[in-house]
């Protein structure tokens, strides 16, 4: 592990001792380790600087970059205090409309059989003009080019896509229903609002089950990612341990398999 004393730490992510005394004193970096009066600094220590300086050249300050490093929970809407912004339908967001010879840049060429594919996946939908289509999002099209360009076939994306996007439906759906069935035990089934306090009271309800699933979701779908790809990284190192044995074992030309003595 590599060891720094303050200064080479300064020197070396480009900041100054003053700086990484002063983010120590906000709780932004680990206290150092002691050896006697010397203090030592790690990895650890130069990483979150180099993050604390993106952070800053990107127009963050302080208080949200604590916010960032004190907890790694924290959405950038709790540090910007954006939380009433975010609650909003993100349907209310611009969709963009592209045509055909800016979804091709994207993603291939596209017949008319894979144009349809797109629009029954709920990736795009037909507008007025025959030529051109809305996007579901304005990061969905962008988010199958890449892997477009990693080089996965676009008809395999957009099955992926279909049942992606169904499982997201049963979770929302089961999220909303507990919120439904809260309001029908507080207040009765078949209950209206009759005044603005309760609409406000219903509204609210809704939107913190809103927040909390897709905080949840986040969270749940990281955890996971992260151990759908541990399992497929293990049963590849297994199956390419399976395929050097088998090659180990193959005979060579004229010749006998080898065997271990």
């Amino acid at each position: 592990m590599t060891e720094y004393r303050i200064d080479d730490l300064a020197r070396v992510s480009g900041t100054t001792t003053r700086n990484i005394r002063g983010y120590q004193e906000r709780g932004l970096l680990p206290q150092p380790l002691r050896r006697g009066r010397v203090a030592i600094y790690t990895e650890k220590h130069l990483r979150n600087l180099l993050a604390i300086n993106k952070l800053l050249s990107n127009g963050f300050n302080l208080g949200h970059i604590a916010t960032f490093l004190t907890n790694p929970g924290a959405r950038i809407g709790d540090a910007l205090d954006l939380n009433e912004i975010l609650d909003e339908p993100w349907a209310s967001a611009k969709r963009p409309v592209l045509d055909r010879e800016e979804l091709e840049a994207r993603l291939g060429p596209l017949d008319d059989a894979a144009l349809a594919s797109l629009i029954d996946a709920g990736v795009l939908a037909e507008t007025d003009d025959p030529d051109r289509y809305e996007a579901a999002d304005p990061n969905i099209v962008p988010n199958l080019g890449r892997l477009v360009d990693k080089g996965m076939d676009l008809a395999v994306l957009v099955d992926v896509q279909q049942r992606f996007v169904a499982k997201m439906n049963e979770a929302a759906e089961i999220l909303m229903t507990a919120a439904h069935d809260e309001v029908d035990r507080r207040r009765g089934p078949g209950w209206l609002p009759a005044s603005d306090e309760d609409v406000a009271w219903a509204v609210g309800l809704l939107g913190a089950m809103r927040r909390a699933g897709t905080e949840n979701a986040h969270a749940a779908l990281d955890r996971a990612l992260d151990a759908a790809l541990d399992q497929e990284l293990r049963a590849h190192k297994v199956a390419a341990g399976d395929r050097a044995d088998a090659e180990g074992a193959a005979p060579e030309p004229g010749g006998e398999p080898h065997t271990a003595v």
